[in-house]
Protein backbone atom coordinates (compact mmCIF):
# COMPACT_ATOMS: atom_id res chain seq x y z
CA UNK A 1 0.00 0.00 0.00
CA UNK A 2 1.46 3.34 -0.71
CA UNK A 3 1.71 6.41 1.35
CA UNK A 4 0.56 9.82 0.41
CA UNK A 5 4.61 10.76 -0.33
CA UNK A 6 4.69 7.12 -2.75
CA UNK A 7 6.42 5.08 0.01
CA UNK A 8 6.53 1.52 -0.44
CA UNK A 9 4.97 -0.44 2.46
CA UNK A 10 4.20 -4.11 2.75
CA UNK A 11 1.53 -4.95 4.99
CA UNK A 12 0.41 -8.68 5.67
CA UNK A 13 -2.30 -10.20 3.55
CA UNK A 14 -2.44 -12.71 7.04
CA UNK A 15 -5.16 -10.95 8.79
CA UNK A 16 -5.37 -12.76 12.46
CA UNK A 17 -9.00 -13.34 13.65
CA UNK A 18 -10.87 -11.16 16.30
CA UNK A 19 -10.33 -12.17 19.88
CA UNK A 20 -12.70 -12.69 22.85
CA UNK A 21 -9.94 -9.78 24.43
CA UNK A 22 -10.45 -7.51 21.87
CA UNK A 23 -14.33 -7.46 21.91
CA UNK A 24 -14.16 -6.94 25.72
CA UNK A 25 -11.89 -4.18 24.79
CA UNK A 26 -14.13 -2.39 21.82
CA UNK A 27 -17.09 -3.27 24.14
CA UNK A 28 -15.55 -0.75 27.05
CA UNK A 29 -14.99 1.52 24.80
CA UNK A 30 -18.36 1.37 23.25
CA UNK A 31 -20.04 1.87 26.46
CA UNK A 32 -17.18 5.12 27.24
CA UNK A 33 -18.59 6.33 23.68
CA UNK A 34 -21.87 5.66 25.16
CA UNK A 35 -21.84 8.03 27.71
CA UNK A 36 -20.01 10.73 26.83
CA UNK A 37 -22.33 11.92 24.26
CA UNK A 38 -25.08 11.09 27.11
CA UNK A 39 -23.05 13.49 29.27
CA UNK A 40 -22.59 15.91 25.82
CA UNK A 41 -26.21 16.32 25.28
CA UNK A 42 -27.63 16.87 29.05
CA UNK A 43 -26.75 20.00 28.87
CA UNK A 44 -29.42 20.67 26.15
CA UNK A 45 -31.75 18.46 27.69
CA UNK A 46 -31.20 20.51 30.65
CA UNK A 47 -31.16 23.66 29.10
CA UNK A 48 -34.17 25.32 29.59
CA UNK A 49 -34.20 24.70 33.00
CA UNK A 50 -30.89 26.19 33.82
CA UNK A 51 -31.61 29.28 31.29
CA UNK A 52 -34.51 30.06 33.48
CA UNK A 53 -32.82 29.82 37.16
CA UNK A 54 -29.79 31.72 35.97
CA UNK A 55 -31.49 33.77 33.74
CA UNK A 56 -29.50 33.17 30.98
CA UNK A 57 -29.66 34.76 26.87
CA UNK A 58 -29.54 32.62 24.20
CA UNK A 59 -25.63 33.58 23.97
CA UNK A 60 -24.85 32.35 27.44
CA UNK A 61 -26.58 29.19 27.22
CA UNK A 62 -25.05 28.44 24.13
CA UNK A 63 -21.59 29.14 25.71
CA UNK A 64 -21.87 26.09 28.26
CA UNK A 65 -21.54 24.35 24.87
CA UNK A 66 -18.90 25.90 23.64
CA UNK A 67 -16.54 25.86 26.36
CA UNK A 68 -16.97 22.27 26.01
CA UNK A 69 -16.11 21.93 22.29
CA UNK A 70 -13.29 24.73 23.05
CA UNK A 71 -11.68 22.40 25.25
CA UNK A 72 -12.18 19.07 23.51
CA UNK A 73 -10.84 20.90 20.10
CA UNK A 74 -7.37 21.87 21.50
CA UNK A 75 -6.65 18.99 24.08
CA UNK A 76 -7.51 16.10 21.81
CA UNK A 77 -4.07 16.58 19.76
CA UNK A 78 -2.42 17.05 23.00
CA UNK A 79 -3.93 13.13 23.93
CA UNK A 80 -2.96 11.97 20.62
CA UNK A 81 0.86 13.30 20.87
CA UNK A 82 0.73 11.76 24.73
CA UNK A 83 -0.96 8.90 23.50
CA UNK A 84 2.00 7.73 20.71
CA UNK A 85 4.15 7.70 24.08
CA UNK A 86 2.44 6.35 27.27
CA UNK A 87 -0.27 3.79 27.78
CA UNK A 88 -3.43 4.87 26.17
CA UNK A 89 -6.00 3.28 28.52
CA UNK A 90 -4.64 5.14 31.52
CA UNK A 91 -4.90 8.15 29.67
CA UNK A 92 -7.97 7.72 29.18
CA UNK A 93 -8.93 6.33 32.69
CA UNK A 94 -6.90 9.99 33.86
CA UNK A 95 -9.77 11.44 31.36
CA UNK A 96 -12.70 9.70 32.38
CA UNK A 97 -12.04 10.54 36.17
CA UNK A 98 -11.58 14.10 35.45
CA UNK A 99 -14.94 14.20 33.43
CA UNK A 100 -16.80 12.42 36.29
CA UNK A 101 -15.97 14.88 38.96
CA UNK A 102 -16.44 17.79 36.53
CA UNK A 103 -19.87 16.65 35.91
CA UNK A 104 -20.80 15.78 39.52
CA UNK A 105 -19.29 18.98 40.36
CA UNK A 106 -21.86 21.32 37.90
CA UNK A 107 -24.60 19.87 39.51
CA UNK A 108 -23.62 21.80 43.00
CA UNK A 109 -22.67 24.99 41.38
CA UNK A 110 -24.15 28.25 42.38
CA UNK A 111 -22.84 30.44 40.06
CA UNK A 112 -22.93 30.38 35.62
CA UNK A 113 -19.56 31.05 35.17
CA UNK A 114 -18.62 27.91 37.45
CA UNK A 115 -20.83 25.48 35.18
CA UNK A 116 -18.98 27.43 32.25
CA UNK A 117 -15.60 26.37 33.68
CA UNK A 118 -16.84 22.92 34.53
CA UNK A 119 -18.29 22.28 31.17
CA UNK A 120 -14.96 23.17 29.88
CA UNK A 121 -13.34 20.52 32.28
CA UNK A 122 -15.28 17.83 31.21
CA UNK A 123 -14.47 18.46 27.41
CA UNK A 124 -10.89 18.29 28.47
CA UNK A 125 -11.94 14.81 30.02
CA UNK A 126 -13.55 13.63 27.03
CA UNK A 127 -10.89 14.65 24.87
CA UNK A 128 -8.50 11.76 25.67
CA UNK A 129 -11.20 9.06 24.18
CA UNK A 130 -11.71 10.73 22.09
CA UNK A 131 -8.25 10.75 20.71
CA UNK A 132 -7.52 7.82 21.57
CA UNK A 133 -10.03 5.06 21.14
CA UNK A 134 -10.42 4.85 17.64
CA UNK A 135 -6.75 4.66 17.55
CA UNK A 136 -6.69 1.48 19.65
CA UNK A 137 -9.46 -0.26 17.48
CA UNK A 138 -7.11 0.73 14.43
CA UNK A 139 -4.29 -1.00 16.23
CA UNK A 140 -6.52 -3.91 17.27
CA UNK A 141 -8.71 -4.50 14.29
CA UNK A 142 -7.59 -5.49 10.97
CA UNK A 143 -8.28 -3.21 7.88
CA UNK A 144 -10.99 -5.16 6.23
CA UNK A 145 -13.23 -5.81 9.25
CA UNK A 146 -12.38 -2.25 10.59
CA UNK A 147 -15.38 -0.65 8.90
CA UNK A 148 -17.41 -2.95 10.88
CA UNK A 149 -16.03 -2.63 14.00
CA UNK A 150 -15.77 1.67 14.17
CA UNK A 151 -19.54 1.35 13.13
CA UNK A 152 -20.10 -0.62 16.25
CA UNK A 153 -18.41 1.60 18.31
CA UNK A 154 -20.01 4.65 16.59
CA UNK A 155 -23.55 3.11 17.51
CA UNK A 156 -22.83 5.05 21.04
CA UNK A 157 -22.81 8.49 19.35
CA UNK A 158 -26.52 8.46 18.68
CA UNK A 159 -28.01 5.87 21.44
CA UNK A 160 -25.98 7.99 23.91
CA UNK A 161 -26.96 11.28 22.22
CA UNK A 162 -30.89 10.38 22.68
CA UNK A 163 -30.42 9.25 26.29
CA UNK A 164 -28.96 12.56 27.37
CA UNK A 165 -31.60 14.57 25.76
CA UNK A 166 -34.32 11.59 27.45
CA UNK A 167 -32.31 12.10 30.37
CA UNK A 168 -31.72 15.93 30.59
CA UNK A 169 -35.01 17.08 29.22
CA UNK A 170 -37.29 14.31 31.74
CA UNK A 171 -34.48 14.28 34.65
CA UNK A 172 -34.82 18.06 34.65
CA UNK A 173 -38.69 18.45 34.84
CA UNK A 174 -39.01 15.38 37.47
CA UNK A 175 -36.55 16.51 39.87
CA UNK A 176 -34.35 19.49 38.47
CA UNK A 177 -31.69 20.20 36.14
CA UNK A 178 -29.21 19.55 38.62
CA UNK A 179 -29.63 15.81 38.92
CA UNK A 180 -29.60 15.20 35.71
CA UNK A 181 -25.22 15.95 36.07
CA UNK A 182 -25.07 13.28 38.71
CA UNK A 183 -26.62 10.03 37.05
CA UNK A 184 -23.81 9.73 34.68
CA UNK A 185 -20.45 10.32 36.84
CA UNK A 186 -20.71 6.98 38.94
CA UNK A 187 -20.57 4.48 35.65
CA UNK A 188 -17.91 6.73 34.39
CA UNK A 189 -15.85 5.91 37.34
CA UNK A 190 -16.11 2.21 36.90
CA UNK A 191 -15.51 2.51 33.27
CA UNK A 192 -12.38 4.44 33.96
CA UNK A 193 -11.32 1.50 36.14
CA UNK A 194 -12.56 -0.95 33.17
CA UNK A 195 -10.45 1.03 31.21
CA UNK A 196 -7.18 0.64 33.65
CA UNK A 197 -7.57 -3.52 33.73
CA UNK A 198 -8.93 -4.61 30.82
CA UNK A 199 -8.40 -1.74 27.79
CA UNK A 200 -5.95 -3.30 25.85
CA UNK A 201 -3.28 -0.99 24.39
CA UNK A 202 -1.87 -2.80 21.12
CA UNK A 203 1.62 -2.02 19.27
CA UNK A 204 0.79 0.99 16.61
CA UNK A 205 0.04 -0.58 13.54
CA UNK A 206 -0.13 -4.34 15.13
CA UNK A 207 -3.04 -5.28 13.52
CA UNK A 208 -1.72 -4.73 10.19
CA UNK A 209 1.47 -6.66 10.55
CA UNK A 210 3.13 -3.42 9.09
CA UNK A 211 6.94 -4.35 7.37
CA UNK A 212 9.27 -2.13 5.53
CA UNK A 213 11.12 1.47 6.42
CA UNK A 214 8.53 3.71 6.23
CA UNK A 215 6.54 3.68 9.14
CA UNK A 216 6.37 7.37 9.45
CA UNK A 217 7.92 9.92 7.21
CA UNK A 218 9.78 11.63 9.83
CA UNK A 219 9.87 8.83 12.63
CA UNK A 220 13.38 8.65 12.70
CA UNK A 221 13.67 12.31 13.30
CA UNK A 222 11.06 12.34 15.72
CA UNK A 223 12.41 9.45 17.72
CA UNK A 224 15.95 11.37 17.78
CA UNK A 225 14.42 14.52 19.31
CA UNK A 226 13.80 14.34 22.99
CA UNK A 227 12.86 18.36 22.65
CA UNK A 228 8.48 17.53 22.87
CA UNK A 229 7.64 20.39 21.08
CA UNK A 230 9.54 19.88 18.75
CA UNK A 231 8.88 16.30 18.13
CA UNK A 232 5.11 17.70 18.38
CA UNK A 233 5.53 20.70 15.34
CA UNK A 234 7.07 17.66 13.01
CA UNK A 235 4.01 15.76 13.82
CA UNK A 236 1.66 18.59 13.36
CA UNK A 237 3.45 19.63 10.10
CA UNK A 238 2.97 16.08 8.53
CA UNK A 239 -0.47 16.14 9.02
CA UNK A 240 -0.83 19.12 7.73
CA UNK A 241 1.02 18.25 4.32
CA UNK A 242 -1.21 15.19 3.89
CA UNK A 243 -4.19 15.75 1.91
CA UNK A 244 -6.62 12.97 2.72
CA UNK A 245 -6.21 13.43 6.23
CA UNK A 246 -6.51 17.41 6.23
CA UNK A 247 -9.73 17.21 3.64
CA UNK A 248 -11.45 14.71 5.54
CA UNK A 249 -11.07 16.44 8.83
CA UNK A 250 -12.34 19.48 7.37
CA UNK A 251 -15.13 18.11 5.97
CA UNK A 252 -16.14 16.83 8.77
CA UNK A 253 -15.58 19.46 11.38
CA UNK A 254 -18.48 21.26 9.17
CA UNK A 255 -20.96 18.78 9.77
CA UNK A 256 -19.60 18.55 13.30
CA UNK A 257 -20.75 21.96 13.65
CA UNK A 258 -23.65 21.65 11.58
CA UNK A 259 -24.93 18.97 14.08
CA UNK A 260 -23.93 20.28 17.69
CA UNK A 261 -25.37 23.30 16.51
CA UNK A 262 -28.95 21.59 15.78
CA UNK A 263 -28.51 19.23 18.60
CA UNK A 264 -28.24 21.79 21.54
CA UNK A 265 -30.94 24.02 20.31
CA UNK A 266 -33.55 21.72 18.81
CA UNK A 267 -35.76 21.43 22.35
CA UNK A 268 -35.77 24.98 22.68
CA UNK A 269 -36.60 25.65 19.29
CA UNK A 270 -39.29 23.04 18.61
CA UNK A 271 -41.12 24.88 21.63
CA UNK A 272 -41.13 27.91 19.75
CA UNK A 273 -41.65 26.72 16.29
CA UNK A 274 -44.35 24.39 17.69
CA UNK A 275 -46.05 27.59 19.38
CA UNK A 276 -45.96 29.47 16.00
CA UNK A 277 -47.58 26.15 14.51
CA UNK A 278 -49.94 25.65 16.83
CA UNK A 279 -48.99 22.71 18.05
CA UNK A 280 -47.12 23.12 21.39
CA UNK A 281 -44.37 21.30 23.09
CA UNK A 282 -43.10 20.57 26.16
CA UNK A 283 -39.70 20.99 26.75
CA UNK A 284 -39.37 17.03 28.12
CA UNK A 285 -42.02 16.04 24.95
CA UNK A 286 -39.48 17.90 22.67
CA UNK A 287 -36.25 16.20 24.11
CA UNK A 288 -38.20 12.98 23.82
CA UNK A 289 -39.17 12.65 20.32
CA UNK A 290 -35.96 14.30 19.29
CA UNK A 291 -34.01 11.78 21.39
CA UNK A 292 -35.62 8.92 19.63
CA UNK A 293 -35.28 9.90 16.46
CA UNK A 294 -31.19 10.45 16.93
CA UNK A 295 -31.06 7.18 18.27
CA UNK A 296 -33.20 5.54 15.53
CA UNK A 297 -31.82 7.86 12.65
CA UNK A 298 -28.23 6.77 14.10
CA UNK A 299 -29.09 2.87 14.94
CA UNK A 300 -29.67 2.64 11.12
CA UNK A 301 -27.80 4.66 9.66
CA UNK A 302 -24.31 3.80 11.15
CA UNK A 303 -23.76 0.44 10.63
CA UNK A 304 -25.93 1.03 6.68
CA UNK A 305 -22.76 3.40 5.85
CA UNK A 306 -20.82 0.32 6.95
CA UNK A 307 -22.79 -2.00 4.59
CA UNK A 308 -22.52 0.50 1.67
CA UNK A 309 -19.30 1.18 2.04
CA UNK A 310 -18.32 -2.82 1.60
CA UNK A 311 -20.61 -3.06 -1.24
CA UNK A 312 -19.11 0.51 -3.04
CA UNK A 313 -15.63 -0.96 -2.67
CA UNK A 314 -16.49 -3.70 -5.38
CA UNK A 315 -16.78 -0.96 -8.02
CA UNK A 316 -14.31 2.09 -6.33
CA UNK A 317 -11.32 2.32 -4.12
CA UNK A 318 -13.23 5.95 -3.16
CA UNK A 319 -16.21 4.24 -1.68
CA UNK A 320 -15.42 6.09 2.12
CA UNK A 321 -15.19 9.37 0.56
CA UNK A 322 -18.01 9.12 -1.46
CA UNK A 323 -20.23 8.42 1.10
CA UNK A 324 -18.99 11.28 3.06
CA UNK A 325 -19.19 13.38 0.86
CA UNK A 326 -23.00 12.83 -0.25
CA UNK A 327 -24.07 12.08 3.04
CA UNK A 328 -23.25 15.77 4.19
CA UNK A 329 -24.83 17.00 0.88
CA UNK A 330 -28.03 15.71 1.72
CA UNK A 331 -27.12 16.69 5.56
CA UNK A 332 -27.40 19.97 4.59
CA UNK A 333 -30.23 19.69 1.98
CA UNK A 334 -32.87 18.02 4.51
CA UNK A 335 -31.86 20.19 7.76
CA UNK A 336 -32.90 23.40 5.40
CA UNK A 337 -36.04 22.10 4.79
CA UNK A 338 -36.38 20.98 8.64
CA UNK A 339 -36.03 24.56 9.59
CA UNK A 340 -37.98 26.00 6.89
CA UNK A 341 -40.80 23.93 7.31
CA UNK A 342 -40.57 23.82 10.86
CA UNK A 343 -43.10 27.32 12.37
CA UNK A 344 -46.08 25.69 9.28
CA UNK A 345 -45.54 21.86 10.10
CA UNK A 346 -44.19 20.73 13.05
CA UNK A 347 -44.81 16.77 12.15
CA UNK A 348 -42.68 18.02 8.28
CA UNK A 349 -39.92 19.12 10.70
CA UNK A 350 -39.71 15.67 12.36
CA UNK A 351 -39.74 13.81 9.62
CA UNK A 352 -36.70 15.92 7.93
CA UNK A 353 -35.19 16.20 10.75
CA UNK A 354 -35.12 12.08 10.40
CA UNK A 355 -33.81 12.55 7.30
CA UNK A 356 -31.00 14.79 8.66
CA UNK A 357 -29.80 12.75 11.60
CA UNK A 358 -29.87 9.44 8.87
CA UNK A 359 -27.81 11.11 6.37
CA UNK A 360 -25.29 12.75 8.65
CA UNK A 361 -24.47 9.47 10.88
CA UNK A 362 -23.77 7.37 7.22
CA UNK A 363 -20.64 8.70 6.76
CA UNK A 364 -19.82 8.59 10.32
CA UNK A 365 -17.49 5.56 10.37
CA UNK A 366 -16.05 6.09 6.61
CA UNK A 367 -14.39 9.02 7.64
CA UNK A 368 -12.92 7.91 10.56
CA UNK A 369 -11.45 4.84 8.68
CA UNK A 370 -10.62 7.29 5.77
CA UNK A 371 -8.69 9.34 8.35
CA UNK A 372 -6.68 6.07 10.29
CA UNK A 373 -5.59 4.80 7.13
CA UNK A 374 -4.12 8.04 6.03
CA UNK A 375 -2.32 8.66 9.17
CA UNK A 376 -0.66 5.03 9.82
CA UNK A 377 1.95 5.55 7.60
CA UNK A 378 2.58 9.25 8.04
CA UNK A 379 3.72 9.96 11.57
Amino acid sequence: MPNNEGDSIQVSAAEPRVRIKEVVTIWILFFINLFNYIDRYIVAGALDELMKEFHLSFFQGGLLTTAFIVSYMILSPLFGFLGDRYKRSWLIAIGLFLWALSTFLCSIANKYWQIVLLRALVGIGEASYAALAPTIIADLIPVSQRTFYLSFFYIGTPIGGALGYIIGGGVSDSWGWRWSFRVTPPLVILLGIASIIMVQDPERGGADNIRGDSLGTYSQEIRASRNPVHQLAVEAWTLLKTKTFLYSTLGFSCLAFTIGSLTQWIPVYVVKASAIAGTPYENSEANYVFGVITCAGGFVSIPMGSVVSKFLEKYTPKHDPLINGMGMLLTSLSLYLAIALAPYNINCFWGFTALTQLFAFIGWAPNTAVILVSILFTV
